[in-house]
């Protein structure tokens, strides 16, 4: 594969930030408000705020091998003299070894984002940084085994949809939004032939391993299967590959889709699979963006399970509420199926399942109004060098903290429950009544996280 910076299509993107032009150089930048893009491994990184965007994923993955650092150690902390049983130890001893050197190898791979050394798991956690609960860096771990070892059959029946879908007609200048692992974004390139194929993610994980895999490398890395079949099968080191390298044309780019940078009537064709029903932005907005990507008579091609569950119950659509917002957004249906096809069965996994896939081709027969763009964090956040203006929430959430701070503070390995308690009430800080109980509420809570982290495998 042609590296990205050279061959880069800049006449089809744009700049995040302000819309203009993009220009060549050793760091790609923006023509009209100067923006620069860096490169992580060669791969552009087209964001608005690029610097805040790969310090995030940073943080996020420094918190990630810390963790899977410290479930190595609690895996051979388990192997105390009361786990007599050799299966049970040959576990626990295969866990221990697989997330030192998983996470080794992630290290590796994460290289050109910038991950070395690290702050302490406690300072990520405390300042919010620790994974999402979804989205995060490895929300979709599975995809990659599933996409470059075992996963053939899957791999076919959404291609198939997908190029059905497309039907005759040459895909022409194409964009897919949410590449993921990579593996469709291969085989639409290879099979169709698209006259440039755009493939963006906002996944740094993805995004390298995708790299390497594109380009004929081999990347080897752990699977650890939901329900392994066998001691074997709880940790096992798979080589991902592709059948080959992809041909001249497939360009990843690191970006979102919420805010992505593509130009003004583009595209020809904008592929989603599996991704209009996880991204943050409502779909009413995102639709009316894409059509702004696409050409007039160009084909949006979404593929996916259509499982909506934000926040806002009315933004949890239901699939004729999809086509009553696809339709709002200046599209007409082309094109309308389900299909049941084998999701993430895993040949060491006891865990798979049938997904009900929605596959739909909407022609662009009009010009949307462009939503709104995002309202701009204030002035103190987007630069690091204003002050902080000191909020009526921060200041309650500083109090909250150093009550928090004082009362763990207390804790010393003599006091008691009742001890701190007294404390708490000598200081006129609560009633003799009410301050014990809260201590030991206080407590319990405390305790009961700590024993959840404690037992808890980082997502793989």
């Amino acid at each position: 594969m042609a590296s990205p910076r050279q061959s880069l299509p800049l006449d089809l993107l744009c700049c995040p930030r302000c819309r203009g032009p993009l220009a060549p150089g050793a760091v790609v930048s923006c023509a009209a408000c100067a923006l620069e893009f860096p490169a992580l491994d060669g791969l552009p990184c087209l964001l608005a705020d690029p610097a805040a965007v790969l310090g995030d994923w940073r943080a996020r993955s420094h918190a990630f091998l810390a963790e899977l650092d410290a479930q190595a150690d609690r895996y051979r902390a388990a192997l105390g003299p009361s786990v007599t049983r050799t299966t049970t130890r040959n576990r626990l001893k295969l866990l221990a070894a697989a997330c030192t050197d998983h996470a080794r190898r992630l290290r590796a791979l994460l290289a050109p984002l910038g991950v070395g050394a690290a702050a302490a798991p406690e300072l990520y956690r405390a300042l919010g940084v620790s994974l999402p609960a979804s989205q995060g860096l490895t929300s979709y771990y599975a995809n990659l085994h599933r996409d470059w070892c075992w996963g053939e059959v899957e791999n076919e029946a959404s291609f198939r949809l997908i190029d059905a879908a497309l039907g005759p007609s040459a895909p022409g200048r194409t964009l897919l939004l949410g590449v993921g692992a990579g593996r469709l974004a291969y085989d639409l390139h290879q099979r169709r032939r698209p006259q440039t194929l755009i493939a963006a993610d906002l996944n740094p994980l993805f995004l390298l391993a995708a790299q390497r895999l594109l380009a004929g490398e081999a990347v080897e890395l752990y699977e650890f299967p939901i329900a392994p079949r066998d001691i074997d099968s709880h940790a096992i080191l798979r080589k991902l590959q592709a059948p080959g390298p992809a041909a001249q044309g497939l360009h990843l780019v690191f970006a979102d889709a919420t805010d992505g940078p593509f130009a003004e009537a583009a595209f020809d064709t904008v592929v989603t699979p599996w991704l209009i029903d996880i991204i943050d932005e409502d779909l009413a907005s995102f639709a009316c963006r894409l059509n702004g990507w696409l050409r007039p008579g160009g084909r949006w091609v979404n593929s996916g399970s259509l499982a909506f569950s934000g926040d806002d119950p009315a933004r949890r659509y239901a699939l004729e509420e999809v086509l009553d917002v696809v339709a709002a957004a200046g599209f007409s249906l082309d094109g309308l199926r389900e299909d049941a096809i084998p999701y993430l069965g895993s040949p060491a996994s006891r865990h798979a399942r049938l997904e009900t896939v929605v596959t739909f081709t909407a022609i662009k027969r009009e010009q949307a109004a462009p939503p709104a763009r995002a309202r701009r964090s204030p002035e103190w956040l987007e630069r690091t060098d204003l002050p902080v203006p000191l909020l009526p929430e921060f200041e309650g959430r500083q109090l909250e903290l150093r009550v928090l701070a004082y009362v763990s503070s207390l804790v010393d390995g003599r006091r008691s429950i009742r001890d701190v308690a007294q404390v708490l009430v000598e200081q006129r800080l609560m009633s003799a009544e009410e301050a014990e109980p809260t201590v030991r509420g206080f407590l319990r809570r405390l305790h009961a996280e700590t024993q959840a982290r404690a037992a808890s495998t980082p997502s793989l």
